[in-house]
């Protein structure tokens, strides 16, 4: 495969214009750390990119980049070098892949990592994160290499590689799904929102209007979608019926409890320990120090909104 390139710089001063290796993941659905919806909001700006430039695990990882690579080197004998420039998919030029390292003298490259030593289980035996694999597999398929390795350093304790061979099928789907998505990008058109959007729809929607979409049914097509509508919305009201329930039953037995440990720290059983242990802690009083200081605290007031999803019957339309 012939690529095209394009310089450092120009991915790193606009990464709205491009899906690199770390957008791959989360335009097929499968990250753990992003949605579609939100790499599309900052994609067509208008949510900000996420400023890493100071955070401290990120500075660190960069740093420890080549500390990892030379870790590579005297593990395996291979020899790597720095990849010298960012390369474009040949027919869709908005598809780059960043590269860390390539093998000397190979189809190879390499990809570098660190994480905490509490994601050390994410990498047992022949484990590689999702995002990962798909993100090597990115840079493989874009420059036309055949083996990427992934190599990581875990908890500053243990090192490890990982072997990834080139599967042109996935590749070939990772490449339709970089499609679709972009579509979405250049026709301002969102995509599929899922349940972690929430956050999200918060950011993109910030404010509401004084106007109402009206789902009255005009037609069998109309009726169709207001039924739905309607069906999801009583579904959401039962569900919030039977949570409150089951929160005020979890609410008994707690109560029932504690009542039964009294001033003890706790009860066992043959199934069960239970405590109830005084914790000491610390909060801020606000409430007196706005009674106290009412002047500083007015300078350390800030105005703030929220939107809040409320759900009662239409009384307009409601029979008596």
């Amino acid at each position: 495969m012939t690529t095209q390139t394009i310089s450092k710089d120009d991915v790193r001063t606009n990464r709205h214009e491009y899906i690199g290796g770390s957008d791959i993941a989360v335009v097929m659905g499968m990250s753990r750390w992003k949605t579609p919806l939100k790499l599309w909001a900052e994609k067509t700006q208008k949510l900000p990119l996420p400023d890493l430039s100071n955070i401290e695990a990120v500075q660190l990882g960069t740093e420890l980049e080549q500390f990892v690579a030379d870790k590579f080197v005297t593990t395996t004998g291979k020899a790597v070098r720095i990849a010298p420039k960012v390369y474009q998919h040949k027919e869709f030029p908005y598809m780059v892949a960043h590269i860390d390292r390539l093998v000397t003298g190979t189809d190879e490259l390499l990809e570098c990592k660190t994480c905490s030593f509490f994601k050390k289980d994410e990498w047992d035996g022949e484990e590689i994160p999702q995002e990962y694999i798909l993100q090597v597999m990115w840079y493989l398929g874009i420059t036309g290499r055949k083996v990427g390795y992934i190599a990581v350093l875990i908890g500053g304790q243990s090192f490890k590689y990982k072997r990834i061979e080139f599967d042109q099928e996935l590749f070939d789907t990772m490449v339709e799904a970089a499609k679709e998505f972009w579509a979405c990008v250049k026709n301002d058109t969102p995509p599929q929102v899922v349940a972690d959007d929430d956050e999200t729809l918060k950011e993109l929607y910030a404010q509401s209007s004084d106007q109402y979409i009206e789902l009255y049914p005009t037609d069998e097509r109309t009726t169709e979608a207001v039924n739905a509508h309607e069906e999801k919305i009583a579904y959401l009201q039962e569900l919030k019926a039977h949570i409150k329930s089951l929160q005020d039953e979890q609410k008994e037995i707690e109560t029932h409890l504690k009542d039964l440990i009294k001033d003890n720290e706790g009860i066992e059983s043959p199934k069960y320990v239970v405590t109830w242990k005084t914790q000491k802690g610390s909060r801020f009083d606000s409430k007196t120090f706005q009674a106290e200081h009412p002047e500083i605290a007015a300078e350390y007031m800030v105005e703030t909104s929220t939107r809040v999803l409320r759900i009662s019957k239409n009384k307009k339309t409601e029979v008596a």
